[in-house]
């Protein structure tokens, strides 16, 4: 019999890797360097929390802002180097950690009040020091300086409900970032300074999630996961979609 740590089908198999008090996991994010320092952050209603061997054990790392309902954690790619670790919370900030979650220090969003989605790092963060927060109501909001200030950079974009984003993987020489929202899909192709709607389907908005192939400056593919209506690819950047079907098509 299979034991409740353990859930198995014949194609994979799960396991339970520990627990807290946190209850609700709004976010997940791992280290680039996972195989050799297992350091994973978990975002949660109770506090953020980090383990340091692949999940086995946790600890609370959210001294700071404790007791805050947060909704997105973001990890540098340059994490094993600078240590960076992003955390947005539900009551409207992005906590900003230098030391892999010891100290923490809340960026500046301009004395707005914003209700955070999700969070976006750029893949050249070590040198170019750029993210991302999408929100609910206010659009999208980029920081040039490591998280300390955050601005609205919405130029174009028709739709303020942000649900997810999805950032190029060559961001430092394409400059492309899409922008999932309760309406469709949205494209910048300069940093997001401007944002153009992309031609999805508005009868299968609104969209939840968005992923960029790790060859997304070659092949051009972007993979869309709507609320109702299954998953959508694109093969050249956002301009056209094609409905994926299988066992996805009724989920």
């Amino acid at each position: 019999m299979t034991s409740k740590s353990e859930i198995r089908n014949p194609k994979s198999a799960w396991e339970f890797v520990g627990g807290w008090s946190g209850g609700t996991v709004a976010g997940l994010a791992a280290s680039p360097d996972f195989v050799r320092d297992g350091t994973f952050f978990a975002a949660t209603m109770a506090g953020l929390y980090r383990s340091w061997d692949g999940g086995e054990t946790w600890d609370r790392v959210d001294e700071g802002f404790t007791g805050l309902f947060l909704v997105a954690v973001a990890v540098s790619p340059a994490f094993a180097r600078d240590n960076v670790v992003l955390a947005a919370s539900l009551e409207g900030s992005v906590f900003r950690s230098a030391d892999g979650g010891h100290t923490w220090v809340s960026g500046d969003f301009r004395g707005r009040q914003v209700n955070i989605s999700t969070l976006e790092i750029s893949p050249d963060f070590l040198e170019d020091g750029v993210a991302f927060a999408g929100t609910m109501g206010d659009g999208v909001f980029r920081s040039g300086d490591r998280g300390a200030t955050w601005e609205a950079w919405n130029f174009g974009l028709l739709d303020l409900n942000v649900l997810d984003l999805a950032i190029s993987p060559a961001f430092g020489q394409d400059e492309t970032i899409f922008a999932a929202t309760t309406t469709g899909v949205f494209r910048s192709q300069n940093g997001g300074r401007a944002w153009r709607e992309a031609a999805f389907p508005p009868e299968a908005a609104p969209v939840q999630c968005l992923a960029c192939s790790p060859g997304f400056a070659e092949d051009g593919t972007l993979f869309a996961g709507t609320e109702s209506a299954g998953v959508f690819r694109s093969t050249d950047r956002g301009r056209t979609w094609q409905a994926l079907g299988g066992a996805l098509a009724g989920a």
